[in-house]
């Protein structure tokens, strides 16, 4: 073969790999460029994922800082005071014990004490008026001295018979104002515990309702953090 052929392909051969190294030489360039530029990449998103770590730390501290400082009606010792309240109730207490109405009194009690000389008196008044009228130890006058009597007996039992009643009456009428009296200042006691207990629940109802809500705001700022997360994550997984 001619010199100058064997030169000519020499000179190619020299030619093409000098080209391969330099398209090889690119290729990695351009690789190393792919490798960087994802490296970048993941590194952003490595940052993006801390900024939402401090996000989420800063929301929950805003949170907290928002219901600690929050000015509200009911706290925590409320909701003891009315759990307290309940426990302790109990219906009985405003229920007053009257017992029953207890009157030892009887109607001997009301007889004119100077009974015995009374009738006494009307057994002389008839003994002395039969006398006078002829009729002296006669059945008719013994028969007329006990009629007096027994009428005179009859008026004494009948009127302490009335004072027996009247008072009677009377007894049971104070027995019966104490039961209504006492009744009434239970009454009130028992609506003023209600009325106590009502403005505790309130209270209460107040402070648990508060700290419902800060659990609600709590819970949504994790579940955005978990969201967010995740978003992160996949982003990541889709970098290699």
């Amino acid at each position: 073969m001619a010199w100058p052929v064997v030169a000519a392909m020499a000179a190619g051969a020299i030619a093409n790999m000098y080209a391969a190294d330099k398209q090889s030489e690119a290729t990695k360039q351009a690789t190393e460029k792919e490798r960087q530029a994802r490296l970048a990449a993941q590194a952003q998103l490595r940052e993006q994922g801390k900024l939402t770590q401090a996000q989420y730390d800063k929301a929950i501290k805003d949170i907290n800082d928002y219901y600690d400082t929050r000015v509200g009606l009911g706290s925590e010792e409320d909701v003891s005071k009315f759990k307290s309240s309940i426990e302790d109730y109990n219906p009985e207490d405003y229920v007053y014990d009257f017992g029953d109405f207890n009157y030892d009194k009887t109607k001997e009690d009301f007889l004119n004490p100077y009974y015995n000389q009374i009738i006494g008196d009307a057994a002389q008044k008839a003994q002395g008026s039969a006398a006078g009228a002829g009729m002296g130890r006669s059945t008719f006058a013994a028969q007329n001295i006990a009629r007096a009597v027994a009428q005179k007996e009859d008026e004494l039992y009948k009127t302490a018979l009335q004072e027996y009643n009247t008072d009677r009456s009377q007894a049971y009428k104070e027995y019966a104002d104490a039961i209504t009296r006492n009744q009434e200042r239970l009454n009130a006691l028992r609506e003023g515990n209600q009325y106590k207990m009502g403005l505790e629940g309130d209270l209460a109802k107040d402070y648990i309702n508060v700290q419902d809500q800060r659990q609600s705001d709590l819970m949504k700022a994790n579940q955005d953090k978990l969201a967010a997360q995740r978003e992160y994550d996949l982003s990541i997984v889709g970098m290699y």
